[in-house]
């Protein structure tokens, strides 16, 4: 069964999930890297694949998927290997809610946080009318509003300040959910884990007001246990920073100071 992934360097939120999920389950898949600084994920090619020009895409078959939620479940079931999944209705259906929660709630408020950060530094040093160019070709209305929104610095002070209200609140509610249980939805490993490991542990780095020692404990042993997993360490060996402009080198540093 011919599996392969597309998906962006360095392995992090949708294409890092799915990476995860692979690697999770021990399944041999063939890597398409899509370089994300010359963006590829939006020519023909890419997009006769998936149309609205994200990542990652898995091709199963000849089959392709996307959206990485579906992704991961499809690994689950359709893949031999350890479960991703609790076996409990009630834990399988936590699961999906926080998997739901970090991707379309606290993950966009980490992200409107990061992106207003990098997507500046991202289009380096191009022109005005060559950024404007490159985001109409975003075939994702909102995705399109969100990149012209953060390379034109217009978000909000407000919008900014809801971010970091949703980012505490989602601390709180995570750091609550591993006082009662080892693993995010309950006792088991599971999808959630791998998304929370996606959408949210990377704070502790970039952003460690949030997520640190004294304010999130619990969460912080859980990255722990999270990065001496077999397969998390192979992730971590397998990504790998892709050639960048200094403009985004400093943005990088400065977020990770």
């Amino acid at each position: 069964m011919a599996v392969e992934l597309y998906f962006f360097q360095p392995l992090g939120t949708n294409s890092g999930r799915v990476f995860l999920a692979l690697l999770e389950k021990g399944v041999p898949f063939l890597e398409r890297e899509l370089d994300g600084l010359a963006f590829e994920h939006l020519r023909p090619e890419y997009l006769a694949i998936n149309p609205r020009g994200q990542v990652p895409a898995l091709i199963h078959d000849g089959r392709p998927l996307t959206e990485g939620a579906p992704i991961c479940e499809y690994i689950d079931e359709a893949f031999g290997g350890p479960p991703l999944r609790p076996a409990g209705l009630e834990e399988r259906c936590n699961m999906r809610g926080w998997c739901r929660y970090l991707d379309v709630d606290l993950g966009r408020a980490v992200m409107m946080i990061h992106w207003n950060r990098i997507v500046p530094a991202f289009v380096g040093a191009r022109s005005r009318e060559e950024v404007q160019s490159i985001i109409a070709r975003v075939p994702d209305p909102d995705r399109r509003r969100a990149w012209r929104r953060a390379y034109l610095q217009e978000t909000t002070p407000e919008e900014l300040a809801e971010s970091r209200r949703r980012i505490e609140a989602g601390s709180g509610r995570i750091e609550q959910a591993l006082a009662r249980t080892p693993w995010l939805a309950g006792a088991a490993f599971s999808l959630a884990d791998i998304d929370l490991l996606s959408f949210y542990a990377f704070l502790a780095k970039w952003s460690p007001e949030f997520v640190n020692e004294r304010a999130t404990p619990r969460t912080m042993d859980w990255i722990g246990r999270m990065e001496e997993r077999p397969a998390v360490r192979e992730l971590r060996a397998r990504s790998r920073i892709p050639q960048r402009p200094p403009m985004l080198e400093r943005a990088v540093a400065t977020a990770s100071a």
